[in-house]
């Protein structure tokens, strides 16, 4: 199958005795680039899917051999999470199916379901660069409850120290995480989005051209 990037010399180049495209044999040379890339996002998507699907499942068998109420925590949280997440690819998903829909390539509804998954992406992209702050803050307010309670009274040097620390290793771990998020979203969905949107800029300009 031809690439997207062969859509626009196809417009430029059209045979000779060849009418000129209209809405709808163009929504068809579309469909058939298209497709390609979708398919590979949608790959994706599954692959993604299958493993929050696995880890749903595990997570309720885990509770049982937790032994404090910090681990019961983390456990629900990554099982709420996982609960959030089946929901987004779900959402994901259909709206990458109707992508491949005939009437979808009509110009202006790809350019809609382009922007849309664009904004999942981004919720995405926000929700984990989330998760590792409210992990650490879990984290601190469990031993900060526990040395509320404590019988010898507050260690307040050592919830400082410990307040220091992880805000340190929050920061560091923070920059671990915009980064490879950023690259783990572009090569599963991004490059290929970067791909399509072009394609249909280019079409624009050519049609824009045409016209005049």
């Amino acid at each position: 199958m031809m690439e997207l990037d062969d859509l626009r010399r196809q417009w430029q180049q059209p045979e000779p005795a060849a009418p000129p495209l209209n809405q709808a044999a163009l929504s068809h040379l579309l469909a058939q680039h298209s497709d390609g890339l979708v398919e590979k996002m949608r790959r994706n998507a599954r692959l993604e899917m299958a493993f929050v699907a696995l880890v749903a499942v595990v997570m309720p068998l885990l509770i049982g051999f937790t032994d404090t109420f910090l681990e019961r925590a983390e456990v629900l949280s990554l099982l709420l999470l996982s609960l959030v997440l089946l929901g987004y690819y779900y959402r994901k998903l259909k709206m990458m199916r109707q992508m491949t829909q005939p009437d979808a390539h009509v110009l202006g509804n790809l350019r809609r379901l382009c922007a849309g998954l664009r904004s999942m992406l981004r919720f995405h992209y926000r929700l984990t660069l989330a998760m590792a702050p409210a992990s650490l803050m879990l984290v601190y307010e469990y031993v900060a409850g526990k040395e509320l309670a404590r019988p010898g009274g507050v260690r307040t040097a050592m919830l400082l120290g410990l307040g220091a620390a992880l805000l340190a290793a929050g920061l560091l771990l923070q920059w671990a995480v915009v980064r490879t998020t950023r690259w783990y979203l572009q090569r599963l969905y991004g490059q290929h989005l970067d791909r399509l949107e072009a394609s249909l800029r280019e079409l624009d300009e050519d049609e824009a051209t045409g016209s005049h």
